[in-house]
This record gives C-alpha cells, structure tokens and sequence, in this order.
C-alpha cells in the first residue's frame, strides 16, 4: 500500500524514536515554519503521514513542516480508532 505524504528524512528519524501507540502506529503534532501548530497526525512505519483527525486531507505542504513532536495526549491517545486514510 502506498501513501501520498512521505516524511523527509530528519522526520522519520526523529519519529522512529517516538513512542508508538500501535504496531507501527505514532501520533504525532506538526510545527510549521508559520508558527502553526497541528496535532493529531498519524504516521505509519516513522515515515508516512497516513491520517489527520478532523481532515480529509493535509491541511498544509508537507515541505511547510519545521518540527514534529508528541504531546502526551500522542504518546497515550485518547481515541484510537475511526481514522480515515489517505491512500494514492
């Protein structure tokens, strides 16, 4: 399966020592370059983001993406489930 928005690579090395909340799974929050701040994307395997809650597609550029972090509400989610993927 392919996804559409691929992480750079500083990204997915960052990711990759994230926590997971599921096999291959981490939520995360996205600082861009503005300053805005978007949470609740979900990345699969540290390098595709593959979900935003809220959105039926990326609100922004991936290359707008200065920072990715984990809230605690990322690293423990409340809501796990009723995600709509965006696939190509």
């Amino acid at each position: 399966m392919t996804f559409k928005y691929k992480l750079s690579d500083q990204f997915i090395d960052k990711i990759s020592e994230m926590e997971e909340f599921a096999n291959g799974a981490t939520q995360v929050s996205v600082k861009l370059k503005n300053g805005k701040i978007y949470n609740q994307l979900l990345v699969s395997n540290s390098t595709w983001i593959i979900a935003m809650r809220g959105f039926a597609s990326l609100p922004f550029s991936i290359l707008d993406i200065d920072d990715v972090f984990q809230t605690d509400e990322d690293k423990n989610p409340n809501k796990r489930n009723e995600w709509t993927f965006w696939r190509d």
